[in-house]
């Protein structure tokens, strides 16, 4: 069995067809079915079936790529050590971060990173917790930032901030205060995230908590989605504050302040505990904490709750609840004086 088609393989899988995997593999499509058709041989079964110029894996295929996928990654991780040790700045860093946070810290943290590592080849991906924890356990990914805590007896975190979450309204509601509670959600037509969603999770038992049920009238996985869908007047949405203050000047939207109970969630970095960590991993979650106090420092308070960056295995952190501005008549309710959807 060659390297090579091991990378022919892993192409194939990814794209589902053999023209693009070898367009990818910088070979010609012949070629690449040839080094295919061998690997197969010398595993005895198929590891694709054809249908039509779509390609899917077999089951033994399935298998066959998870243990493909491992040994390139620990064969790149042994090439990283070695250019670490000749004192070389290369190699390859892939990162999952959940969407919201992407969209307000991604943008500096990799202007930083590229400024003392400019020939690593760096990849952030965007996407939910669950899937930043797979990854991590599938050896896909280097560094997660996820929500916390993770009670993986195979992980390490190190908590980052607690993110705090608002009601967003369209501006049109007319909504005459900054502040409600969360039982006043029941009145409101909401928009949120799928019910696998950690952060949709999240919300029902914030609402569980307040003894409200909440009033779903659309579901997108998109926080982009869902904040155009609020902004076209279909509904209400809950939210990371910061990511909705930073896409406020290009939006007709309206933050409100949750509170009995404030929602929030913990942010953090995870990584296998055992995984070996190159120069530039370490150096990430460094920029990474650094780059978040600054956003800290500039923002206004009390968006974001700082945490002590201690790594932590198991050890949940417990939320702080932020600092309540003005007070709110103990009867007082959310009144909608606009139209919604």
């Amino acid at each position: 069995m060659e390297l090579r088609q091991l990378h022919y393989f892993m192409a194939v899988a990814t794209h589902q067809n053999f023209s693009r995997a070898a367009e990818q593999a910088h070979v010609s499509q012949p070629s690449l079915s040839i080094q295919i058709g061998g690997l197969e041989r010398e595993l005895g079964t198929r590891l694709f079936d054809r249908l039509g110029r779509k390609v899917v894996l077999t089951q033994a295929g399935e298998l066959f790529r998870v243990h493909a996928e491992r040994a390139l990654r620990e064969l790149e991780q042994a090439t990283q050590v070695v250019h670490e040790l000749l004192g070389a700045k290369r190699g390859r860093l892939v990162v999952g971060t959940l969407s919201t946070v992407n969209s307000y810290l991604v943008a500096p943290l990799v202007s930083r990173f590229k400024q003392r590592f400019p020939d690593i080849h760096l990849q952030v991906h965007a996407q939910p917790s669950s899937d930043i924890v797979s990854g991590l356990l599938a050896n896909r990914l280097d560094i997660g930032i996820c929500l916390l805590p993770l009670t993986h007896p195979h992980m390490t975190t190190v908590p980052l901030f607690e993110e705090r979450l608002a009601l967003i309204v369209p501006a049109s509601m007319g909504i005459g205060k900054t502040r409600t509670r969360m039982q006043d959600l029941a009145r409101l037509p909401l928009v949120l995230m799928p019910v696998d969603y950690c952060l949709r999770k999240m919300v029902e038992v914030e609402c569980a908590k307040a003894g409200v049920h909440p009033r779903v009238v659309l579901e997108m996985s998109s926080p982009e989605g869902i904040l155009q869908a609020v902004a076209e007047g279909t509904g209400a949405t809950i939210l990371p504050e910061l990511y909705v203050r930073s896409r406020l000047p290009a939006t007709r939207l309206q933050v409100i302040d949750l509170y009995d109970p404030t929602p929030c969630h913990t942010v953090g970095l995870a990584y296998l505990t055992k995984r070996y960590r190159g120069v530039a991993a370490e150096e990430f979650a460094s920029l990474c904490q650094r780059t978040m106090q600054d956003l800290q420092s500039a923002s206004l308070p009390p968006l974001i709750a700082k945490h002590p960056a201690r790594p932590s295995g198991r050890t949940a952190v417990r939320p702080t609840t932020p600092k309540r501005r003005a007070r709110i008549p103990s009867g007082s309710t959310l009144k909608v004086r606009g139209r919604v959807g």
